[in-house]
């Protein structure tokens, strides 16, 4: 039995632009092209409509923005969405992550970067492009010592498990690569995730992310040099 298409919406307020992703989509035999958008409202419509899995979404659109395209989907898990920008300014990149995108790239992507992104995403990893990685990357070499992250008082305490489970996600690697690295199953690994989201009160992987480094609990390792850095040169 063969295994289904991953079901696709691209949403770019440009004509060619949504034109030239969406036969990029087509072209390949395991993704599928079930709509296309000019706006976030109209994107979040066709998503409901359709069940797609993926959404490709610019962020700079009319009528609602993709950044809270993005963020009406994700508050009810439908599906999980890919940024797909010009822009990579920090406010952006942090804006789409809290909002639940699972990815990040601009538009200068390779077709092959950008179909491969489709798949990793759909198998549970997150993406971004080199030049997110690089901007984060300044962005935290910048900050002053003092601002290093420190749990906050509040915090909701993590086993050690989890906590290493939580920093390995910090470090950019897919459930896969977590459970090599800590000798675990995936099925081990999305269980420990699942009840740091239930602490956390995050719905997925990527708000699990960003909520754990915004209370301190875990360093933006994603900037390491021995993970993420490497994967995307």
């Amino acid at each position: 039995m063969s295994t289904p298409a991953v079901r696709v919406v691209v949403a770019d307020d440009q004509p060619l632009m949504r034109r030239a992703i969406g036969e990029l989509v087509e072209s390949e035999a395991d993704l599928e092209l079930v709509g296309q958008a000019s706006n976030g409202a109209e994107a979040v419509r066709i998503v409901r409509e359709t069940g797609a899995d993926i959404l490709l979404c610019d962020l700079d659109m009319p009528v609602m923005s993709g950044v809270e395209a993005i963020a009406e989907l994700s508050a009810t898990g439908e599906v999980r969405s890919i940024a797909l920008t010009t822009f990579s300014s920090m406010d952006l990149v942090l804006a789409a992550l809290r909002a639940g995108a699972s990815g990040y790239l601009v538009k200068d992507a390779t077709p092959e970067e950008i179909v491969d992104a489709v798949r990793q995403v759909r198998e549970d990893s997150m993406v971004l492009s080199p030049s997110v990685v690089k901007l984060l990357a300044a962005h935290v070499t910048t900050l002053p010592a003092a601002a290093a992250p420190q749990p906050a008082p509040d915090a909701p305490e993590l086993s050690e498990r989890e906590h290493q489970v939580l920093q390995l996600l910090a470090g950019g690697l897919s459930n896969r690569e977590i459970g090599a690295e800590l000798h675990l199953s995936e099925g081990a690994v999305k269980l420990h995730l699942g009840r740091a989201c239930d602490r956390l009160g995050a719905r997925d992987r990527v708000q699990l992310l960003v909520r754990a480094v915004e209370l301190g609990l875990v360093t933006p390792s994603l900037l390491k040099p021995e993970t993420a850095m490497d994967r995307y040169r």
